[in-house]
């Protein structure tokens, strides 16, 4: 008992440790893309918290797998390093002995996490959503971008050909107004600078030398011209003020199993009813033809005493089988479109639900990598936590993204796709393992040399790319 207080102690600040560098670098990815678009708005600090404490969520599911698999690694390599696993072989207590403890704690917090997946992560992903929604209605005129056409004013639609940088002035200005009865105001302008007024709720655009058309709405013959050198522009900026709407609508990373489950039981049963209208729309051509064409009351038993009027009849019944058939053809079509959509919406929320499963139990699977890896190495610094950690996060990863990408398109099920990454590193964790209990890692052995090998081209050839594209795209899975 006391050896298994002690390794669990030693497991804590390795923990902890990698869980807030981990955390950190996704932190920083995540700032970079949304960092212009926050400050631009200029929110309050709250809220600027509220969406990072949000995304958190997100983070904290990826990060803490991660952070057992280096933990275990650093403890055990720094027990190895010291020989503490030495003294305990000598004491006749296997290694196994000291990862029974590590394992059961890393099976609990794998079902703490499928609980996290399940309910706190998408319930935080559908807050945030919602969030970052009234954050981009937040001040529509920081969208003002020139040569593109501006909608995002109540009743107004804006274009500028030019915003000087440095002063904010806008150039070659094109506005388009409907007036209440209906008749149309186009404003022309050479330049115009822009103020704030009512608290923001209003956005001021000051023209200068510029004309105003428009038509009478009482009377459409009457046209107006008028030219001015100064002009001032009122624009609704009701959104200036941070406004939230309640969204109903959820995305299948905002759905626990429960909604996700309900979407995939609907899409089959519009994939059974898409098959039973495809199966009867499915004419046999040519029995229909025999039977509208080749009868008795179109062609005579005698087929040399065809007569002009039985050819036309012949003829028409062609054409009204031509017509049946490519109507029939179109539906059946379109029925199997619709089972085919039907499949791989049911394929994408199946991938979710085993999402939440596989990247939880990833915390048990990883120590059986981390222990024996750690023992393998005989180091407890960072850096052969890194080296090794590393390069199997970018497998198990890549095997994630893979296989997502593979259900989705129905090359693969999806329960294949979400659990053949940790079917690989569970395998490969326990021939590990089974070699550690067996002492096979004495020595400088093929099987050492080779994991030194891919750790260190791992980290020089692929470091730079794992934080810009690997964790991008894990992102985009949460």
């Amino acid at each position: 008992m006391i050896l298994v207080r002690y390794v669990l102690k030693e497991l804590i600040a390795p923990f902890l440790a990698s869980l807030f560098g981990i955390t950190f670098l996704f932190v920083v990815d995540f700032l970079v893309k949304i960092l212009d678009n926050v400050l631009s708005k200029g929110l309050p600090a709250s809220t600027v918290i509220e969406i990072f404490v949000l995304n958190l969520a997100w983070m904290l599911s990826l990060s803490i797998p991660m952070a057992v698999l280096v933990a275990s690694l650093m403890t055990f390599g720094r027990m190895s390093g010291d020989q503490e696993i030495t003294a305990v072989k000598a004491a006749g207590i296997s290694p196994l002995s000291l990862m029974r403890p590590v394992l059961l704690v890393a099976l609990l917090l794998s079902v703490l996490m499928v609980v996290f997946n399940n309910w706190v992560l998408p319930e935080a992903n559908h807050r945030s959503v919602e969030l970052m929604n009234a954050v981009s209605r937040k001040k529509p005129h920081v969208f003002i971008d020139a040569g593109r056409l501006i909608t995002q004013f109540p009743g107004v639609q804006l274009w500028v050909n030019r915003i000087d940088p440095v002063s904010g002035t806008l150039y070659g200005i094109q506005i388009f107004e409907m007036e209440k009865k209906g008749a149309p105001r186009i404003v022309y302008a050479d330049s115009a600078s822009m103020d704030y007024v009512d608290n923001g709720a209003t956005l001021m655009l000051r023209l200068r030398s510029g004309e105003t058309h428009l038509v009478d709405p009482d009377d459409a013959d009457n046209y107006f011209r008028i030219r001015f050198f100064s002009q001032d522009l009122a624009m609704q900026n009701v959104d200036d003020r941070l406004e939230r709407r309640s969204r109903s609508y959820r995305s299948d990373r905002e759905m626990p199993v429960e909604m996700m489950w309900d979407v995939v039981t609907e899409a089959r049963k519009n994939y059974d009813s898409a098959a039973v209208h495809a199966k009867t729309h499915r004419l046999p051509t040519l029995i229909r033809m025999r039977e509208l064409v080749v009868s008795d009351s179109i062609l005579p038993a005698d087929a040399g005493a065809v007569s002009q009027k039985d050819s036309m009849q012949f003829v028409q019944a062609l054409r009204k089988v031509r017509v049946q058939e490519t109507a029939s053809l179109r539906a059946t079509e379109r029925a199997w479109g619709r089972m085919e959509g039907e499949l791989k919406r049911a394929a994408q929320y199946m991938v979710e639900i085993h999402k939440k499963f596989s990247t939880a139990f990833a915390c048990f699977i990883f120590v059986l990598i981390g222990a024996p890896l750690g023992i393998m190495a005989r180091k407890g610094g960072i850096g052969t936590g890194i080296l090794y950690s590393l390069a199997f996060f970018v497998i198990y990863w890549i095997c994630l993204i893979g296989g997502e990408n593979l259900a989705d398109r129905l090359v693969v099920s999806p329960e294949f796709a979400m659990w053949i990454s940790n079917l690989i590193i569970g395998v490969f964790g326990i021939f590990l393992t089974r070699a550690m209990v067996r002492d096979r890692f004495s020595g400088d052995s093929k099987l050492k040399r080779s994991f030194r090998f891919i750790g260190r081209f791992v980290v020089f050839r692929a470091i730079g790319r794992f934080f810009g594209s690997i964790f991008g795209k894990i992102a985009e899975l949460f």
